[in-house]
This record gives C-alpha cells, sequence and structure tokens, in this order.
C-alpha cells in the first residue's frame, strides 16, 4: 500500500497523536534544561482540509473538527493547549490548515526560548521533504532530506544528553514493519538508553498488534508504557479501530496524564455509528515493562 498522509490528516489517530506529543514536550520543558527533539518520518509539515486527498475521505470531520467544536474548557491542560495553538495556526495560515508533528514540534520550540531546545526532522521522499522544507522554514527546527532507519541512529546519543525521537511511519505493511521497528528500538535504546521514544502506531490488525506487544515484552527494553485509544471494538471491520502511542521512558506522571487525555478524548471522538465501548475497552494506559 503506498501511504499518502493528506487523506488522513487531522483524523481522530493525528489528534490524539499530537495532544501526546504536546504534553510530551511541555514535561520536557518544565524541568529547563536542554533537549533534543527529532521527529523521524516528518511528511509535509502543513495539510490543507479542503484539499481532495482530505475531502474524499473526511477523516478531519471525524477528529479535529470534533474537537474544535467540542466545549474543552474542563479539559487537560495538553488539549486546551491544542485547541488554542491549532486556533493561532489557523490564523497565521488559512482556517482549513492542519499542521503535522513537526510543525507542533517547531511552534513549541519557537514558543519556549527560555528553554534550549534542538529540534530536527526526517523526511525521505523527495517531493514531502520539499514541501516540508518550504513550509516550516520560518520555524526554529532542522529538515533533513534522510531515512529514519539511518538516520536515527546516526543522531544518538544527542550532544543534549536529554532528547525525545517521535516515530510515526506509515504502516504500509504492519508486520513486517512492527518487527522491523522493535528491532530499530532495541538497538536505539541500547545505544541511548536514557532517551525517550514515542512510537505511534495503528490499531486494526489486532494480530498484527498483538504479536507487536508480545515481542516487545520479550525484549530487555524497560520502562515500556502503551497508550490505547479505541472508537471502535476489535471485532468490528473498520479501517482504524483505534490508534496507540508506546512511549519508552516516558517523563514522571506522563502515564496520569496520558489517562486523563484519552479520557476525555474517546467520548468526543467516537463516530455516530460505533457502539459505545466500556472504558476499559475504549481506553488504556498500561506498563507493558518496567514501570
Amino acid at each position: 500500500m503506498n501511504y499518502k498522509h493528506a487523506y488522513h490528516a487531522g483524523n481522530f489517530a493525528d489528534v490524539v497523536k499530537h495532544i501526546l506529543l504536546l504534553q510530551l514536550l511541555t514535561q520536557m520543558s518544565d524541568k529547563g534544561k536542554p533537549f533534543y527533539v527529532l521527529d523521524a518520518y516528518g511528511g509535509r509539515g502543513l495539510y490543507s482540509l479542503s484539499s481532495e486527498e482530505s475531502r474524499k475521505t473526511g477523516e478531519a470531520r471525524a477528529g479535529v473538527q470534533k474537537i474544535m467544536d467540542a466545549d474543552t474548557s474542563d479539559a487537560p491542560a495538553a488539549v486546551q493547549q491544542y485547541v488554542n495553538t491549532l486556533k493561532q495556526a489557523r490564523q497565521t495560515y488559512d482556517k482549513h490548515v492542519y499542521p503535522g508533528s513537526p510543525w507542533w514540534i517547531g511552534n513549541h520550540v519557537e514558543q519556549h526560548p527560555e528553554v534550549e531546545i534542538r529540534a530536527e526532522a526526517f523526511e525521505m521522499k523527495n517531493t514531502e521533504y520539499d514541501a516540508l522544507n518550504y513550509q516550516l522554514y520560518k520555524l526554529p527546527i532542522g529538515i533533513h532530506n534522510r531515512n529514519a532507519y539511518e538516520g536515527i541512529p546516526g543522531v544518538i546519543p544527542p550532544k543534549e544528553r536529554r532528547g525525545l525521537i517521535l516515530i510515526d511511519p506509515p504502516f504500509e505493511q504492519e508486520h513486517k514493519d512492527f518487527s522491523q521497528l522493535i528491532e530499530q528500538l532495541v538497538y536505539c535504546t541500547t545505544k541511548w538508553p536514557q532517551g525517550i521514544y514515542a512510537l505511534w502506531f495503528p490499531i486494526k490488525n489486532m494480530d498484527a498488534v498483538e504479536l507487536f506487544y508480545k515481542k516487545l515484552k520479550r525484549t530487555d527494553m524497560r520502562r515500556q508504557l502503551l497508550c490505547e485509544l479505541n472508537v471502535y471494538p476489535n471485532d468490528v471491520a473498520a479501517g482504524l479501530n483505534g490508534t496507540g502511542m508506546l512511549v519508552i521512558n516516558p517523563p514522571w506522571q506522563f502515564d496520569q496524564k496520558a489517562r486523563e487525555i484519552l479520557t476525555f478524548l474517546q467520548p468526543l471522538l467516537r463516530p455516530t455509528d460505533a457502539p459505545e465501548l466500556p472504558l476499559t475497552q475504549a481506553v488504556s494506559v498500561r506498563w507493558l515493562a518496567g514501570e
């Protein structure tokens, strides 16, 4: 499958990923010490929700639009930050824009000049790299035409010692991709054991996901936190049943913050045709290894 994120920009999985990313960045910045952050799969940087691709799927209407239309006055801080920052982005660009992960990172760096943060993004596809480089050139984030599998080991450990690696690949072949990602994580955590690694993954092929969890538990990697949000039951055939993020070495109390965020988001993001799930099936934040 040839994946193109323009079809899926702003969907419920993007919303969850970017809010959890903001929570990680905020907690790292709160310490006031220098750190490094890398988005290993940068994409285009900015997407238009009025594009033909976005209108064809309509996924943004069931994702970001639901959050922007909701009352978030009592939402967790990261959700409110997400909404307010997106409003600012739409004032800067246009009302149909949806930023990708490198933009959220670059904007965070720009908004926190008091913290020494060095940010980078990789993108392997030439056309996507050209767009990323053009659209984010004003933000304080380095853009590189580089393959993540080669690039991540090449930049760790960073000189800052502290850091976050965001890994959100397209998952064109799930069984193969999960296995390769585990191998890379094992290698990287051996080379830079104190780094924070955030791996986004889709929840749709449960056989692949369960095998992924089993293989992770067999590794020597410690402090593996799983964050899951499901909008459809696992036994329902859907394009995407849920979204997950594996965080290795999360900041202190990130698990509590993530649980609050996902518990707030799930009822908003659940499609109207989806049955209401018990909370234990809809949201799960648990330690796979080494709390």
